[in-house]
């Protein structure tokens, strides 16, 4: 009958965009991580995910098991997100190094074209490596719908273990900022560094830990979207710019707020596609991040305090 098509309808667009927000809340929350604890919007997030996620890639087809290749993933996300912010962040908020630079908008500008310039970097060093090859990537549960009342629904084992993992990775990160030390080091680093500094604070420590955090979250975003799609090092760049979307809608200052953007940008994307056309996606999403900006400039869980970008 009419009613279960539309049922049927309904319920495939609200599972797809349900398992595909996730994965935005993963990539929104790895861009709020490096936000709160030094400042920056990394834009070479997503190619430090795809570069690890080639590691992943390469072990397993080398005849180790997944979870060698995912717990070894994630640890090289870590470290090359600390490597970034030692060897080229670091140096860039050195203020004696840009002392010519008058404008203080200026200064704020460098480490976010040195992420554009590191994404660039990435992507062609995997692509020297493993000759721009285009791979499947395996998944750690059945990618078999459910079947409810007969019915196959656009739901998996795979979708629960992606929001399983986000919404551990949410609950770790907000009792990390708000309850621990080096927490809340790292936020007040993020908003004042020069204070920071003069009231004890490790701020050189406290960025790299949370260049570190975030490399591996966006490593976690990488091993969980590849299984559904090819992995090349160009696979992440359109997640890269849905997950900063998602982000900004739910509080660039908020981790909560970064899931919360991701389910509701993920949900968008799949209801439009359903119903609409996926030529509209687009279009609903600027639509979405406008009226959340014009509404609430600070998104939608974002604090009194946040900065804008």
């Amino acid at each position: 009958c009419i009613f279960g098509v539309l049922m049927d309808t309904f319920l495939a667009a609200l599972f797809s965009g349900t398992s595909r927000g996730a994965i935005y809340a993963l990539v929104a929350l790895g861009l709020v991580i490096v936000w709160r604890g030094a400042g920056v919007v990394n834009f070479a997030q997503m190619g430090q995910a795809m570069f690890s996620t080639y590691i992943a890639s390469t072990l397993i087809q080398n005849g180790n098991s997944y979870w060698v290749g995912f717990f070894v993933a994630l640890f090289a996300g870590a470290l090359l997100g600390a490597l970034l912010d030692i060897l080229v962040m670091r140096p860039l908020s050195n203020k004696k190094k840009t002392e010519l630079l008058s404008s203080e908008s200026m200064r704020a500008a460098i480490p976010v074209i040195a992420s554009l310039g590191i994404l660039g970097v990435l992507q062609a060093l995997a692509g020297i490596i493993w000759a721009a090859e285009e791979r499947g990537f395996p998944a750690p549960a059945a990618q078999e719908g459910f079947t409810v009342a007969g019915s196959v629904m656009p739901f998996t084992s795979f979708d629960v273990f992606v929001i399983s993992i986000v919404l551990i990775t949410l609950t770790m990160t907000t009792i990390f900022f708000k309850k621990t030390g080096v927490g809340l080091a790292m936020r007040a680093t993020a908003l004042n560094q020069e204070v920071a500094r003069l009231s004890g604070i490790r701020t050189n420590f406290t960025r790299t830990l949370s260049w570190a955090i975030s490399g591996a979250a966006s490593s976690l975003a990488g091993l969980l979207i590849t299984p559904t799609s090819n992995l090349s090092p160009n696979t992440l760049d359109l997640v890269l710019i849905i997950g900063f979307t998602a982000a900004v809608v739910g509080g660039l200052d908020s981790p909560a707020g970064a899931v919360l953007g991701g389910f509701i940008v993920g949900l968008v994307i799949s209801f439009v596609t359903f119903y609409l056309s996926p030529e509209d996606v687009f279009i609903s999403i600027l639509a979405v991040l406008l009226i959340v900006l014009i509404v609430k400039p600070r998104g939608i869980l974002g604090g009194k305090d946040s900065r804008r970008v």
